[in-house]
């Protein structure tokens, strides 16, 4: 009986690592860990992804621009 208590051990002892396992790579898990992080970073200090979204509207103001007036 030891022995049929040692396999069914390891056996959880597996099934906990492989849950553990597709925590870390199933793809919705991580998207949500990443938008998570995302907000957190915002809420903590929304600085520099205001500069970033500015930044991303002068570029593509810029290029509207070039696309309208460039033609001349």
């Amino acid at each position: 009986m030891t022995e049929q208590r040692e396999i069914d051990r390891q056996r959880e002892q597996l099934r906990q690592h492989l849950n553990e396992i597709e925590d870390r790579v199933n793809p919705k898990k991580v998207a949500d860990r990443v938008v998570g992080r995302a907000q957190d970073s915002y809420n903590e200090d929304p600085t520099p992804w205001i500069a970033a979204a500015a930044g991303v509207a002068v570029l593509i103001v810029g290029g509207i621009a070039l696309a309208i007036f460039g033609r001349r």
